[in-house]
């Protein structure tokens, strides 16, 4: 089976990375939408590329949804479980990274068991995908970029993924916090007619973490992209706004996930787009 991917019209924009405008200049990023029988299972397809870097450039980034990322490239080919921590990506000379990014929960539809624990871990392609061996990825890597993503579309269409509720479930709840503001546990289980230790147990078995760590990431990338779009932040504010009891508590929450502190940030954009 030859499976021909339609390009994605409109533009990702991933809410993780933390300085999008120097990454669009550096990286080239294009998106696939999933064909008929991936929807359940695929966000979208897609590759990163880059050319003739003489300088390395290192894009800060932040995991905003549970995601997996099946990924064929050059360097290294695997499967990326969710990643918890801010991660520090660095490009150079010339480079493609072909993949495929599973929908929140969508990875236990190839993975025998919970996936408690497997987060920050990297999965050999070939303990799920036992087809993807170093010839098939090289010959994946020698295609152009629609027969490429194709490959890899048929790669994972042959397991066979067969539709799971939960997985709808946990998008549905992600998509809820994303855009009507939940911001604790009890309200998630409350709107969902859930008990919180289901909703704690669901997300344990499908995500590999708990629900607490998509609430606070998505309050702090939130408030990443608040900091960002404001000329001048007033820090109480900001912390009353995305609900913190204090000043300090949100700055301590927010560099222990993005590495620096709101004013650090801020500071660092503002000399980066000078550069």
């Amino acid at each position: 089976m030859k499976t021909v991917l339609q390009k994605s019209a409109a533009i990702y924009k991933p809410i993780g990375h933390l300085d999008p405008a120097g990454y669009e200049r550096h990286i080239n990023f294009q998106t696939y939408r999933p064909p008929v029988g991936l929807e359940p299972f695929i966000d979208h397809f897609w590759i990163v590329s880059w050319n003739g870097m003489t300088q390395p450039y290192t894009s800060e980034q932040v995991m905003h949804r549970p995601y997996v990322d099946v990924y064929i490239s050059v360097q290294e080919s695997g499967i990326q479980c969710t990643y918890r921590d801010k991660r520090d990506y660095q490009a150079r000379d010339n480079g493609r990274i072909i993949g495929a990014r599973l929908l929140p929960g969508a990875f236990r539809a190839f993975w025998s068991g919970s996936l408690a624990g497997l987060h920050n871990e990297t999965i050999a392609l070939q303990q799920v995908f036992f087809e993807a061996d170093q010839p098939f990825i090289e010959h994946t890597l020698s295609l152009d970029d629609d027969a490429a993503v194709g490959v890899l579309a048929d790669l994972i269409h042959a397991r066979n993924p067969q539709v799971d509720p939960n997985i709808e479930i946990i998008n549905k709840i992600i998509a809820a916090i994303e855009t009507d503001g939940l911001q604790t546990v009890s309200a998630v289980a409350e709107w969902l007619g859930k008990s919180e230790r289901w909703l704690q147990q669901l997300f344990q078995d499908y995500v590999g973490i708990g629900i607490k760590w998509q609430l606070q990431r998505n309050k702090l990338l939130e408030a990443a992209k608040s900091i960002r779009e404001c000329d001048k932040p007033n820090w109480a504010d900001m912390a009353y706004d995305f609900g913190y009891s204090s000043q300090q508590h949100f700055i301590t929450d927010f560099k222990r996930v993005l590495g620096k502190t709101p004013l650090q940030y801020k500071k660092e954009l503002g000399f980066q787009a000078q550069e």
